[in-house]
């Protein structure tokens, strides 16, 4: 197992320093539209309209259909031989988990079988913990203000830790992704509570800490690191308009953010944790075109490097995508010609899904499956530096 010592990431087989470096499997078991090349609407939104136009039963054959073709055994292996990446993060939606684990136990077989190391990450709780989409939220935060929602996450960390606390593997767990709360208080108390859980399990693995605002703020958290196995983690997308494309005239490098602003900005997180370690749960770019026209490559090279000289560990934002020209682009891309991707038509990615599934489900099946995606120069450039 990996644990927390004199400030290290250590494997404790050997006592060398380990430093995680590798890639979320976003989409898998917490669906995203952008990642389907489609809208960015709740999970349950989708799950909804899909139940009411074909119904409860196909839905759990498109569910089970999509959870077996998108991530498989073979993806593993070509993250850790391919890639050269030691460690995947795995966003979950705790539906997923309120279900049963067998497709967890699968994942983990998996990455037994590989020696790949792996964070489980709750990404989208009971009643939403941010307002966004890939939180399964339709714009309010629900968890935080119904103490029902608290105990069914409580309940859900311990039976993850009872089922898990044994695996060799197991990097640690994302307790809590992107919490977005005015009341800092009310989520230091939650991750109490939520990290006493897992101890009483007699479980040591590392627990990771995410910042409040979308993994920002790390300023409330400086207590726990008093303790053993924590690890306070941080989300990067700094400079949003650029890295997500959202405003496309800006380049890398500018007059306002260059690579001294980029090591200056993150030496504060560095600054705050002392001698312990950092873990940069997220991070990732979009490329304008292949070989990335805007700077975005040298902005990723950049980053890296600079993780790399503050001894951050770090997961890319993510293994797979759609191509699209807003939001990170994933280390493999779909980039073929398919009615799913095109956004010529009203309905247009997954929503799309609803009315062809019956019809046309090979077609939507191949959109999700690995051999239909390339290695993109995001992905080039993880597997070298």
């Amino acid at each position: 197992m990996l644990c927390v010592k004199d400030g290290k990431i250590i494997n404790l087989k050997d006592g060398r320093e380990f430093h995680l470096k590798g890639v979320n499997l976003g989409n898998w078991l917490l669906w995203e539209g952008w990642i389907f090349a489609g809208r960015n609407i709740p999970q349950k939104e989708f799950e909804i309209k899909f139940k009411r136009f074909n119904g409860k039963e196909e839905f759990k054959k498109f569910e089970k259909t999509f959870c077996t073709t998108f991530i498989k055994e073979s993806d593993i292996k070509f993250i850790k031989n391919s890639l050269k990446l030691n460690c995947v993060r795995l966003p979950m939606h705790y539906k997923i988990l309120n279900q049963n684990f067998d497709i967890i136990k699968k994942f983990i077989s998996w990455c037994n079988k590989y020696k790949v190391y792996y964070i489980l990450d709750l990404h989208a709780l009971p009643g939403s913990q941010n307002p966004d989409w890939h939180s399964d939220s339709d714009g309010s935060a629900f968890f935080f203000k119904d103490k029902n929602f608290q105990l069914q996450y409580y309940d859900l960390l311990n039976k993850i830790s009872s089922e898990f606390k044994n695996e060799e593997y197991l990097a640690g767990y994302d307790i809590m992704n992107e919490p977005v709360i005015k009341n800092k208080i009310l989520l230091k108390n939650i991750y109490r509570k939520a990290i006493e859980t897992i101890r009483k399990n007699s479980d040591n693995h590392i627990i990771f800490l995410e910042g409040n605002y979308w993994a920002t703020d790390i300023s409330f958290l400086k207590e726990f690191l008093r303790e053993q196995n924590i690890v306070l983690s941080i989300h990067y997308y700094h400079p949003l308009e650029f890295t997500f494309n959202f405003n496309k005239s800006i380049k890398y490098p500018n007059k306002s953010f260059t690579k001294n602003t980029m090591y200056k900005h993150l030496k504060r997180y560095k600054d705050f944790v002392d001698d312990n370690p950092i873990f940069v749960g997220e991070f990732g770019v979009n490329l304008r075109c292949d070989k990335g026209c805007y700077g975005e490559i040298r902005y990723l090279e950049d980053l890296i490097e600079t993780f790399k000289k503050l001894n951050f560990h770090y997961c890319y934002w993510t293994y797979k995508t759609i191509s699209y020209d807003i939001f990170p682009t994933g280390i493999l891309v779909y980039n073929k010609t398919s009615d799913y991707v095109s956004h010529n038509e009203t309905t247009f990615g997954w929503e799309k899904y609803i009315k062809d599934w019956k019809k046309k489900k090979k077609d939507i099946v191949a959109v999700w499956d690995t051999k239909n995606y390339r290695l993109s120069k995001i992905g080039e450039i993880i597997k070298n530096l």
